[in-house]
């Protein structure tokens, strides 16, 4: 008899990421009180797609080839490269978001540039706490999904 969970690694990443991109699309619609569909397409934000996906995978590895195996390594080692380097885009993506700012706020009567800059202003980046849910969902989802029957 085949157990419901018994899926592959690559099906229970596929789905956890899906499943993040459809909560971001409830999320960010809910917020913004219209259907947006465009946030699915987006890595960043309210949970952070790679962190989900990664502490997914790190999970999975960890359950199926123990702690100790070559894989966990490896995706260990993957997934904090990748979140760490995540949170410091974060840091310089603020940095340069702030002095785009203050260049077209200082240029006088720019009109639909202003519009158009606010578009690349949006505060959807990636904060921490975007990545703390992340590696939370993830890994949870990875528990819930990812333990082959005994």
């Amino acid at each position: 008899m085949t157990h419901l969970f018994n899926w592959p690694v690559w099906l229970v990443v596929v789905t956890c990421g899906t499943l993040v991109q459809v909560f971001k699309v409830a999320v960010y619609s809910i917020t913004k009180r219209h259907f947006d569909l465009a946030v699915a397409a987006q890595g960043r934000g309210l949970p952070s797609l790679q962190a989900s996906i990664l502490s997914c995978l790190l999970v999975l590895v960890i359950l199926r080839s123990g702690w100790s195996s070559g894989q966990t390594a490896f995706a260990l080692v993957f997934a904090v490269i990748v979140i760490h380097d995540t949170v410091k885009l974060r840091i310089a993506a603020s940095r340069q978001r702030a002095v785009v700012f203050h260049l077209v706020a200082s240029l006088p009567d720019a009109g639909h540039l202003h519009q158009r800059v606010a578009g690349f202003l949006d505060p959807r980046t990636h904060q921490v706490s975007h990545v703390v849910v992340g590696v939370v969902f993830g890994s949870l989802f990875a528990l819930a999904f990812g333990i082959r029957p005994g």
